[in-house]
């Protein structure tokens, strides 16, 4: 038979017998006996799938060359033989698969589609629905690579090789063909064992389907390459930090303003991928927030920024190769070390720095006390800006300051800045009499058909009677501020020649803006007057006569000695004169932005400004007023209340001098949620200045909450802000235990009362042998007469004085209130929390009778996020009712973290004024917390005492752990302790052990 025929006959067989007829005509008649043969061979294979590819040859002669048919049908073949049901797809899908295939790639994904069919169906399969995606994506040339890649793939696990076949295509949109095979072997790594022994596929298959797309998130294919690397890296270390790498450097990169900088930062992130995981994330975390740090606008300052950022990178792989846990909390920025490293790589000056040097010098300037904080905003990186709140003494100014390359020019800036906020003070601003100013709002009353004010309460208050406040409000500011600076410079020449270099610098880079209204215009041409360099102002003719006469105005206040009332009233009377000349304009201006017609009458006179009318920004080292404050409440005239300038006067600076750093004493005010937007800092009377490893939050009203460092012996370096203590007073309960406790003990509290009585010094003592005094000294004047009559040189010392003698003792006990201390002891079943109660029953009423200043704390916990550091009772507290009844609810609760609650102690005891300060431990055992145990607990609650012997506090520790000298012995060596035997003597000898220590 002829073979045509026997093709049509074969074809008619499941095609209608026309269009079989017409199959065989397109085909060429070399195609025709290998067609013959090949469907002959399928259909011995599998009839389903010859019919298959029988219904599928219409759709594709028109499609295929003779030789790219005859290796479809190959294909087919292939595949049935492995799988009858991807043979079946293979036939059905072709139509859809080979059309999405460009011409010139059908072949050789056909060839290397029937190679890897003899490995597995699905995949070939599968890499020929997806080669005309890597055509697009990379090229004809690209297939023979890509198929080996996932053949090979395969071939160590099958289900990595067909997630390839499929995610692969959209990778290749975003790296190069050489980088293919380096994506696709981080899947291998990332195959774990599970618990029954079997491959866990959750993170490889979790890498396939997500990283493609979290690859074209960066920002160039060099970063892509440099990423790829490090998550090869990581992948054979910790495969599950390859994941979380992958999903969160896009964001970490995308806070690095320049491509230069990301790939800078990811180049240095390859040297450490090899070493150690988690550090190499830490690095890629922290990384954006240390360039923001270093960075420079300035292209000049851009090398000495990479030199800096490098020398904070090397600070860290110093480390890491010898203690991989302290580089992780270095680049963390856990550490105080970490965190020195960070303040020397940043560029600019920081606050803490200089922010002694500036007190002092505002001090001298204005003649009042007043304190240095940093703005609300510590991430603000506004260069030159300034804020006072100042009816309570405060300056605030940028945390760092980055307006110059060189340290001397910043802190020149700084200077300026606070002599001009120091003006405020020194020249009266906030001491204005608002009452004076009663005509004034009288005025505006009547003006503007607005009810009288009948009490003016601040400057502010003045201004809410005027149509347009904010506009009333920038022009008092500007004039204020000219005022203030006309009087530095007639009293410190010096500043004068900084305030007209600064100036000019800021009218450099100032102009009328497009868009501004007809008022914002002249209110910026006054700003730019008012900064004593009129030649460098370019007024516009059109505004020549408001800006010249309101600046008359303005001008004759901008004087030395002329005072804030004067400036408050010329401000009124430019008002009028802006609001009159620049009303019809600025309707005008309101009615074309509006594009509406005028159907009604225009607003009063000043409406229509208030409407449209932006602040216009002053001059960046002037700062921002808040006329709210004028209240006519100046420093000299705040002795009382909570913010009195008394407690100013002492030594709560700001950190340290420039020659010589203080310890970073700090105190914040926490938002709702404590790290929210790396901490949100709320106006408040605090100061920035805290003993080193504390930062103090805000709490609620019985309550406040501290931050400290925690020593970490296996890295020697402290780890910041590390545990959270929250401070506030003991629960109270009815009271009994004390009476109970009382009676129980009656006679040994009255022999405990009469014992330190006695020990108690007297009100006064004669000191014999003075110069001077209020009685002769006897045996002085006859020993003087002898000498004398023996022609020797006599002594004058012959009177008795009487000298003030007293105790000066503050002693803080610190109570363990961990679960373990409800743990029965002796024959009578007493809990030892019980007997400590006791114990500090009988000292508190022995106590009581010699007079030292005393408190009682208790403290436990749960993790170093919740340590509970519970008042029993302060020392400037009575010892009475309230104490009994917070004595009798003590109860043993969690865990205890001896180390923070040492600290807050000595903290709390630091604060008192005595000679004598000793802070006596009670516990039942060694530290022991979440995460705090062993070395770790031992290494840190000895530093605290450590820390507590430099503060000049004596540490005395009382324990009732008969095996406690393994630890204690380590712990309090420098010190001491006593471990009592018998717990149920410690009431009893408690009182006594105290006298000893203070003897």
């Amino acid at each position: 038979m002829d073979p045509a025929d026997k093709l049509t006959d074969l074809l008619a067989e499941v095609l209608d017998p026309t269009e079989a007829h017409t199959v065989v005509a397109r085909l060429g008649p070399p195609a025709v006996v290998p067609v013959v043969t090949l469907l002959l061979e399928l259909r011995d294979t599998s009839r389903k799938v010859a019919e298959a590819a029988i219904t599928a040859l219409p759709g594709l002669v028109s499609l295929f060359t003779e030789e790219e048919l005859v290796r479809w049908m190959d294909v087919a073949i292939a595949l049935s033989e492995q799988s009858g049901a991807t043979g079946l797809k293979y036939c059905t899908e072709s139509g859809d698969i080979f059309r999405s295939i460009p011409a010139a790639a059908r072949c050789p994904a056909l060839v290397l589609a029937l190679d890897l069919a003899d490995q597995d169906a699905p995949m070939a399969l599968e890499s020929l629905r997806q080669a005309g995606a890597v055509v697009a994506a990379a090229g004809v040339e690209a297939l023979t690579t890509w198929s080996h890649i996932g053949a090979d793939l395969a071939k160590w696990d099958y289900v990595l090789g067909i997630e390839y076949f499929r995610r692969s295509p959209e990778v290749l949109g975003v790296i190069s063909l050489d980088e293919l095979k380096t994506w696709a072997a981080v899947s291998v790594r990332l195959v774990m064992m599970n618990s029954l022994g079997k491959p866990d596929y959750m993170a490889a298959l979790t890498y396939f389907r997500t990283s493609p797309l979290l690859l074209a998130e960066l920002a160039s294919p060099a970063i892509r390459r440099k990423m790829l690397a490090i998550a090869n890296a990581l992948a054979d270390r910790e495969p599950l930090r390859t994941i979380e790498l992958l999903g969160a450097a896009p964001g970490w990169l995308r806070n690095i303003r320049t491509v230069d900088w990301q790939e800078r930062v990811v180049q240095y992130g390859m040297l450490i991928a090899d070493k150690d995981a988690a550090a190499t994330l830490a690095y890629l975390r922290r990384a954006p927030e240390v360039i923001r740090l270093v960075d420079t606008d300035d292209p000049v300052g851009l090398q000495r920024s990479v030199e800096r950022f490098e020398e904070w990178f090397k600070g860290g792989v110093a480390v890491l190769d010898y203690n991989p846990e302290a580089a992780r909390a270095y680049f963390s920025a856990e550490t105080r070390k970490a965190l020195e490293a960070i303040e020397r790589a940043a560029s600019g000056i920081a606050l803490r720095e200089v922010g002694r040097v500036l007190k002092l010098f505002a001090e001298g300037l204005s003649g009042y006390p007043l304190m240095i904080q940093p703005q609300d905003d510590p991430e603000s990186r506004v260069a030159s800006s300034s804020r006072t709140a100042s009816g309570d003494g405060i300056i605030r100014l940028p945390a760092r300051l980055r307006q110059y390359l060189t340290r001397e020019e910043n802190l020149r800036h700084y200077k300026l800045m606070t002599a001009h906020e120091a003006g405020h003070f020194e020249y009266g601003t906030y001491d204005l009499d608002v009452s004076s100013l009663k005509d004034l709002a009288a005025q505006a009353a009547l003006r503007y058909g607005r009810p009288p004010l009948s009490k003016l309460r601040a400057l502010d208050d003045l201004f809410q009677c005027y149509p347009n406040p904010p506009l009333l409000r920038d022009l008092w500011m500007l004039a204020e501020d000219a005022r203030i600076e006309a009087s530095l410079k007639a009293e410190y020449p010096g500043l004068a020649r900084d305030m007209e270099a600064v100036t000019r610098e800021e009218l450099s880079r100032r102009s009328l803006t497009h868009g501004m209204s007809a008022t914002e215009m002249v209110v910026e041409l006054l700003v730019q007057l008012s900064g004593g360099v009129p030649d460098e102002v370019r007024v516009p003719f059109a505004l020549e006569e408001v800006v010249g006469r309101a600046w008359a105005l303005l001008q004759s206040v901008a004087q030395p000695h002329a005072s804030a009332e004067a400036v408050v009233r010329a401000v009124h009377r430019a008002y009028v004169l802006i609001e009159e000349l620049t009303a019809a304009s600025e309707s005008r201006s309101s009615d074309e932005r509006t594009n509406e017609k005028v159907s009604a009458p225009h607003p009063p006179a000043g409406q229509a400004q208030s409407e449209n009318y932006v602040p216009v920004a002053n001059f960046g080292f002037r700062g921002v007023m808040d006329a709210e404050r004028v209240q006519g409440t100046g420093p000299e005239t705040m002795e009382a209340g909570p913010r009195s300038f008394a407690g100013m006067q002492k030594d709560h600076d700001l950190v340290g001098t420039e020659s010589q750093p203080a310890p970073a004493r700090r105190t914040l005010v926490e938002s709702t949620d404590l790290h929210a937007n790396r901490q949100s800092h709320a106006a408040a009377e605090t100061r920035i200045e805290e003993p080193q490893g504390i930062r103090r939050l805000a709490a609620g009203n019985d309550s406040h909450v501290f931050l400290y460092d925690e020593w970490d012996g296996a890295i020697q370096d402290y780890r910041s802000d590390w545990c959270r203590v929250t401070e506030r007073p003991g629960a109270e309960g009815s009271g009994q235990f004390v009476e109970s406790t009382r009676s129980r003990y009656g006679g040994t509290i009255g022999i405990l009362r009469r014992y330190f009585e006695g020990i108690r010094p007297l009100a006064l003592r004669r000191v014999r042998r003075q110069a001077d005094g209020e009685e002769v000294d006897i045996e002085a004047a006859i020993q003087n007469l002898v000498e004398r009559q023996a022609q020797t040189s006599p002594t004058n010392d012959v009177y008795i004085r009487r000298d003030h003698r007293e105790r000066d003792v503050a002693a803080a006990f610190l109570v363990d209130l961990s679960g373990s201390t409800g743990r029965q002891v002796g024959p009578d079943g007493a809990r030892i929390i019980d007997i400590e109660k006791e114990g500090l029953v009988l000292l508190a009423e022995a106590l009581e009778a010699i007079g030292d200043k005393y408190a009682l704390y208790g403290y436990s916990g749960q993790s170093r996020r919740d340590v509970q550091f519970l008042i029993l009772k302060d020392f400037e507290e009575r010892y009475g009712p309230a104490v009994w009844r917070r004595l009798d609810c003590v109860q043993p609760l969690v865990q205890n973290r001896d180390g923070a609650a040492i600290r807050h102690a000595v903290h709390r005891l630091s604060g008192q004024p005595a000679r004598v300060k000793l802070l006596i431990v009670m516990s039942d055992g060694r530290p022991l917390d979440d995460l705090y145990t062993d070395e770790y607990a031992l290494e840190d609650t000895k530093a605290a005492l450590r820390e507590a012997k430099g503060d000049g506090v004596h540490v005395f520790c009382i324990t009732v752990d008969r095996e406690g000298s393994n630890y204690l012995a380590r712990m309090y060596g420098e010190v001491s302790y006593l471990i009592i035997d018998r717990v149920q003597a410690l009431p009893e000898r408690l009182p006594r052990i105290y006298r000893i220590l203070t003897s």
